[in-house]
């Protein structure tokens, strides 16, 4: 175990122990002992907790929910306003609903939250999460010096130009017979220089620069492309394509005019497309959001609510949009199974969108409990990593050679 610690790694793991039971505080430091690599602060109350982590860097904490002077559920509120937290383990011996909701408040606070473990937890469950806590640091660094990358808009421009900004394809899979029916097209930099870059790297500066609209156009032109690719190498498909479009581009009077001709130019039907339309912001302009909704409609695109569940006013633009199509959000979806709560509400939202008569697509699978549970709704598509990830086009191909084109 140390030598996993070890890899890649200059220094201990920073660990924080916050539990006001002295002898289960005893017992959790043992253990981490056991594992080495990491050096380890005990405090008995979440004021002492609070009090060292503005004080100093940790990698990871774990925290008791129920201590004197300042809660563990107090302490999240606290923890929100600070800056470059650890990775956080809540744990109780309160019942599995109530860790459930623990789990939630830390989405609501956005929050790293590892796990919420119920008292007294094992040895192995503590190694897997200190595994993943060492994984998580890893990425993290990665993803700040990524995120520390700022480019020009001639770089972005010359990089669209030449191709390099190009779609990624994540496949939409029927969960009955694990058929891939249609994929979504998400924006990749294949950098000369470092790599391939995702979004969060690149795009706030796309929109910064009001570069979006070249985006999308770059994006759909490509997807177009390939679609016709896709009609030669597997004529049996038939395979529809996805392309996200924010609120600013939808609301443009011009855009149906621009979309469609481009569609147009590579001899493809719009039904083939659909635009996933995002609502975790508001429409800026409703009456134009419409005209353009209904005049993509009728030139044949197809029309999808992206981010159902946890966005702005999703019945409120359900009913207003003529969406044909549904995506809900991985907030919904992510470790439902097993939830009671999440449950419930994954359920009532499938089956209310069901009896509106559109499609629904549910996005962000990852585990196969929950893939279960979303095939038992019947809903329409799935996508997520458990499935298949982003790959490029050529990966693409190889994945729909697979039998049938399934997911593995």
């Amino acid at each position: 175990m140390s030598g996993l610690f070890n890899a890649g790694r200059h220094r201990p793991l920073q660990i924080l122990v916050a539990e006001d039971h002295p002898a289960q505080r005893q017992v959790i430091v043992s253990m981490l002992d056991k594992h080495g690599a990491c050096l380890v602060d005990e405090v008995g109350d979440g004021l002492q907790a609070l009090s060292l982590l503005k004080a100093n860097k940790y990698d990871l904490m774990i925290c008791d929910l129920g201590m004197p002077g300042l809660d563990g559920i107090q302490l999240m509120r606290h923890l929100s306003q600070l800056d470059d937290l650890p990775q956080l383990i809540f744990c109780s011996s309160h019942t599995e609903d109530i860790l459930q909701s623990v789990q939630r408040f830390g989405v609501h606070y956005h929050l790293p939250v590892l796990a919420c473990l119920e008292k007294p937890f094992s040895a192995s469950e503590l190694s897997t999460l200190l595994q993943q806590c060492v994984r998580q640091l890893s990425d993290d660094t990665a993803s700040k010096a990524m995120e520390s990358m700022v480019f020009s808009r001639q770089e972005l421009e010359d990089a669209m130009q030449a191709g390099q900004i190009k779609p990624w394809y994540q496949p939409k899979i029927d969960p009955q017979t694990l058929e891939v029916l249609s994929v979504e097209a998400l924006a990749r930099w294949e950098h000369p220089v470092h790599g391939v870059l995702t979004p969060d790297v690149f795009l706030q500066q796309v929109d910064v620069l009001n570069l979006s609209e070249k985006l999308l156009c770059t994006i759909l032109r490509q997807a177009a492309r390939d679609c016709c690719a896709w009609d030669i190498k597997f004529p049996q498909k038939r395979l529809g394509v996805a392309v996200n479009i924010n609120v600013r581009e939808f609301d443009k009077p011009d855009m149906p005019e621009k979309l469609n001709s481009i569609i147009q130019s590579m001899h493809l039907s719009p039904g083939r497309i659909t635009l996933e339309l995002t609502e975790t912001q508001p429409l800026n302009n409703l009456s134009l959001s419409l005209e353009n909704a209904i005049r993509l409609r009728v030139m044949g695109f197809n029309l999808a609510l992206d981010d159902f569940g946890a966005g702005y006013s999703g019945f409120h633009h359900l009913r207003e949009i003529p969406a044909n199509s549904v995506k809900i959000d991985r907030l919904l979806v992510h470790q439902a199974a097993g939830d009671p709560a999440a449950e419930k509400l994954l359920g009532f939202a499938v089956r209310m969108l069901q009896s509106q008569n559109v499609s629904v697509v549910v996005e962000g699978v990852s585990r196969p409990q929950d893939f279960e549970l979303v095939k038992q709704l019947q809903v329409d598509l799935v996508q997520g990593f458990l499935l298949a990830e982003p790959m490029s086009r050529s990966r693409l191909d190889s994945f729909m050679m697979t039998p049938a084109g399934t997911a593995n």
